[in-house]
């Protein structure tokens, strides 16, 4: 045994035990993990690490890959940074302390190793450690499609601790024995890595030789009752060939498009009545073997044919697959008539329409509810349809169905088993990753643990899962899957060039494939619209969406050219009620589409949004989030959260965020999502003030996949964070640093993102006093605002350009925007954006001499506020001063303004400092004192941030100074 700070290593059982977990390893995994342990601290390059772990071995890149990722997945999140990766050279392994090996008699006894306990102490005692203007709301892009259900898993044995010792009471450990210990570990490392490298790496079994299988069936389709014992035969087969993890089982398609150097056994299936025998049918199985063609084919009567699709299909699976001779399967038991009903089921199965299949594979249970594969396939059909609940009851009744089976083939449908429990994405990801690395010839493995990565929320980890493969050499119809895959991936992340790349590749691969591969040009087709209309306007993507309409039209798809035309439509401004998105929703609800309906319900909400129709698209969100919730959909429930968290932000709604926030937060989160939920976090930290752990909670994603070694964030993610960050630093007074991430902040093809960024730009030029250069910036983006649709989209844009046309001084054009969203959102609910609408009218009355206005305005406003809103407040207090002062009320002024300046030093908002320094300074002279900093203090912080437009000269130009009063009441000298 073996141990390093919490984790420890069963070397005999290969198991990583951490407080959380234990996790059995594969042996090549493990011996991955030994060499890193021989060697902490020191750069392991890929290919020596290859050489070392898989010698005499032809194999990729991707199954190291593999390898570290099952690591960090055994490692837990506590400790899975301790494997970091560097790039294009290797793996360091950084434990936070030495490789110590535990003595026998402390296994199981003993939490951590350290000074030794008191002899009475209990065997395994545990101790236990005790401005509304940054940039918020998210612009949808584009929801994955309902996830495929996965072909067919498996849990992983864990083995007890050792036992402890009982029968004497437990010694204490010597010091000097532990220093001997720790470097016993390192020797102990190195015999078992060189006992490793003498066997030849004979520990692990050699990989199974791959076989790829096309099955066929053949004869007359329109004779039904003829036909259904080889459709029988071809989905009994098609489920065991699917289930033993060397086997690639392939399609006619495929087999069309791809020319490979080792060709598929195509297996040719028919069924019929004998000319000779009217009662008699005969059902056949036809394929290439050596020496030449070969044909099985078994006869009997309708009642027979149960038992003789069960025969053959053993017989077959004996020809192609001989290494599974004698492996065990179970028995066809069911009889004629149910088969019957599930040859119509299994057609609608293999076409892909999940609602038919759905609704016949529960007519044959009626019929036969013993029958393993109609559940197994009922499971996949209702997990597709989005009805989670009932697709885990009979995937259930499928494990216990469909057996007896050989180990390898169970970890196979466990696999599938998992993957329809939508709570357990992690759980599917780790079972494709084991059956990846212990099966590297079925690449198909590796696609779905990406797939159920990017589920789970970690569109990181699904990319990390697919690199390494050289795709680019697989076959034409796997290179189409993987581009279709790192589209979705790249969706989830928000990267939507990435998204327009994969998707062209794929839509590419598609058309070069040719005849049977229209849905997937369809699915590719669609992605490109997609992004065309999120990059250049709705009306862009249209023609895209109507030909991948047309495209699945022509495959007999028409829910899914439907929802192609809708999903078109949707990106329109609304034009009055639609009938085909009705009729679209009508087919959802009757078909159990659950996923489909929630999909279009949130689409219906955004477009509402646009059109200001608020209390719709309140009222469609929380539809779907019903729905979400009635089939445990935790994804789409995590989606809708995030929205609602954004309305709640819109709302003012602050404590209710923090806490929906926090239920986020408590679920898997990971990718682009997690940068949202950072940037909220930020928002809210930053409103009320707390600059320094807002600018933390920017950070929490880009530092935790640093840490871990993971992909970068996409480019427009990290563009939206670091105008976030620039908004933040300006508050405190770091103008240089704001301009920094001002560069990175304009870097993004992303047309709501770039207009952000302008106005960042323009608020920097602003604090830096070049008034000048910050006007056409914001010039055009008024111009830009006057055409936006009345959303809040347009109303926040709106208030943060008023806000800093007003410190332009081109008072006007601020009043007007702020005076249109004012009237706008009246009855939305939106009290906090009216408030700050307020507040900017009220400056605006200030720098004009209008006190009664500026004085309304900020009493309205205070009542609307929330308690949290620190700026808002701060810019209220300011108002008040100047209007005190106007009123001759200079010791109320000077109280305030002391309180003022308290508070925005106790915040570390600079820029309010500033702001506040320069009212003293205008009125110094004509008070005996000010309060607050003193001249000097006030230069000096002037001087060291530069921010000399960081003042509030603008609205003290209609201010009657003190001279002025004073002036009026001396009395005239006589003449």
């Amino acid at each position: 045994m073996l141990q390093v700070a919490d984790l420890r290593l069963d070397l005999r059982y290969r198991q990583a035990i951490t407080p959380e977990q234990t996790a059995e390893l594969p042996q090549r995994v493990f011996d991955v993990l030994l060499i890193l342990l021989a060697r902490p601290h020191v750069l392991h390059a890929r290919t020596a690490l290859m050489e070392q772990v898989w010698t005499g071995v032809v194999v990729e890149d991707a199954n190291l890959s593999q390898s570290i990722w099952m690591l960090r997945k055994a490692l837990g999140p506590e400790r899975k940074h301790w494997i970091r990766t560097v790039a294009k050279g290797g793996y360091v392994f950084d434990p936070p302390g030495p490789v110590q090996a535990i003595p026998i008699e402390s296994v199981g006894t003993e939490t951590l190793p350290g000074p030794a306990e008191p002899e009475t102490a209990p065997a395994g005692a545990a101790t236990h450690a005790q401005p509304i203007a940054p940039l918020t709301q998210r612009p949808p892009l584009m929801d994955p499609p309902p996830a495929e259900g996965a072909g067919v898993a498996g849990g992983r044995p864990t083995h007890a601790a050792g036992e402890p010792l009982a029968a004497r009471p437990r010694r204490r450990i010597h010091r000097t024995w532990w220093v001997a210990a720790s470097a016993g570990g390192l020797m102990l490392l190195a015999g078992l890595l060189g006992l490793a490298r003498m066997s030849g790496q004979s520990m692990p079994l050699p990989p199974l030789q791959p076989v790829s299988v096309v099955l066929i069936e053949v004869g007359n389709s329109e004779d039904a009752d003829a036909r259904w014992p080889a459709t029988v035969l071809h989905a009994w087969l098609e489920w065991k060939l699917n289930a033993i993890p060397e086997v690639v089982l392939m399609t006619e398609a495929h087999l069309a498009a791809d020319a490979t150097e080792n060709p598929p056994q195509v297996v040719l299936l028919s069924a019929g009545k004998s000319a000779d025998h009217p009662d008699e049918r005969f059902i056949r199985a036809r394929f290439d073997a050596p020496g030449g063609s070969r044909q099985l084919e078994l006869r009997g009567d309708a009642a027979q044919m149960p038992q003789l699709i069960d025969a053959l299909s053993r017989q077959v699976l004996d020809a192609v697959v001989p290494a599974r001779r004698d492996d065990p399967w179970p028995k066809l038991e069911i009889d004629e008539p149910a088969l019957r009903t599930y040859a119509d089921a299994y057609r609608a199965y293999s076409e892909r329409d999940m609602a038919s299949a759905a609704a016949g594979l529960a007519a044959v249970l009626q019929q036969a509810p013993q029958f393993g594969l109609a559940h197994l396939q009922r499971a996949m059909a209702q997990y597709r349809l989005g009805q989670a609940r009932f697709a885990m009851e009979h995937i259930a009744d499928a494990e216990r169905l469909l057996t007896p089976v050989s180990e390898d083939v169970a970890s196979v449908l466990a696999a599938a088993a998992l993957s329809v429990d939508p709570q357990r994405a992690a759980d599917t990801a780790a079972a494709y990753a084991e059956l990846a690395a212990r099966y590297p010839q079925r690449i198909s493995f590796r696609l779905e643990q990406a797939w159920h990565e990017m589920r789970g929320g970690d569109a990181e980890a699904a990319l990390l899962a697919l690199e390494g493969t050289q795709w680019q050499r697989q076959p034409l119809g796997v290179q189409l899957q993987w581009r279709l895959t790192l589209a979705e991936i790249e969706g989830v992340r928000l990267d939507s060039d990435a998204v327009l790349e994969h998707a062209t590749q794929a839509a590419q691969l598609a058309r070069d494939a040719g005849k049977g591969w229209e849905r997937e040009l369809a699915a590719a087709t669609l992605l490109q619209a997609r992004v065309h209309a999120f990059q250049r306007g709705p009306e862009a993507g249209q023609q895209g969406f109507a030909e991948a309409a047309r495209l699945f039209a022509s495959v007999g798809a028409e829910i899914d050219a439907m929802h192609a035309r809708v999903s078109g439509e949707l990106m329109l401004p609304v034009a009055g009620r639609s009938k085909e998105l009705d009729t679209l929703l009508a087919h959802a609800r009757a078909g159990g589409y659950r996923n489909l309906e929630i999909q279009l319900l949130r689409r219906v909400a955004f477009q509402q949004r646009s059109a200001g129709n608020l209390s719709e698209y309140r009222r469609r969100l929380k539809d779907a989030l019903a729905i979400a919730e009635s089939v445990d959909d935790v994804y789409a429930q995590q989606e809708l959260q995030v929205d609602l968290l954004n309305e709640d932000l819109l709302l003012g709604h602050f404590e209710r965020a923090t806490e929906r926030l926090r239920q986020i937060r408590a679920g898997p989160v990971s990718g682009d999502t997690a940068t949202w939920l950072d940037q909220f976090e930020g928002f809210l930290l930053g409103t009320r003030g707390d600059y320094p752990a807002a600018s933390q909670a920017l950070d929490q994603t880009v530092d935790r996949l640093a840490r871990e070694g993971q992909p970068p964030l996409p480019a427009d993610a990290l563009a939206r964070l670091a105008c976030a960050r620039a908004e933040l630093l300006l508050s405190q007074g770091r103008l240089q640093d704001a301009r920094s991430r001002h560069e990175q902040c304009g870097n993004t093809r992303q047309t709501y993102l770039a207009n952000h960024a302008a106005t960042v730009g323009a608020m920097i030029d602003l604090m830096a006093g070049d008034t000048g250069n910050a006007m056409p910036a914001l010039q055009e983006r008024v111009s830009d605002i006057r055409s936006m649709p009345p959303a809040p989209e347009r109303w926040t844009a709106a208030l943060w350009t008023a806000y800093l046309l007003a410190r332009a001084e081109d008072l006007d054009t601020a009043a007007t925007l702020l005076t249109d969203p004012l009237a706008a959102l009246q009855g939305t609910g939106y009290e906090w954006l009216i408030a700050d609408a307020e507040v900017g009218l009220a400056e605006i009355a200030a720098a004009r001499g209008r006190w009664t206005d500026a004085t309304r305005l900020t009493d309205s406003a205070r009542q609307r506020l929330p308690a949290e809103a620190w700026q808002q407040f701060h810019r209220l207090d300011q108002v008040a001063i100047l209007v005190a002062f106007a009123s001759g009320e200079s010791e109320q002024a000077k109280a305030r303004m002391a309180a003022a300046d308290a508070r925005a030093h106790e915040v570390g908002d600079v820029k309010a400092q500033l702001e506040l320094h320069s009212v003293m300074d205008a009125v110094a002279p004509y008070l005996r004192s000010v309060g607050g900093c003193d001249a000097p203090a006030r230069d000096a912080l002037l001087a060291s941030t530069g921010m000399r437009g960081s003042n509030l000269d603008w609205m003290m130009r209609g201010l009657p100074l003190p001279d002025e009063r004073v002036a009026a009441t001396v009395p005239q000298p006589a003449h």
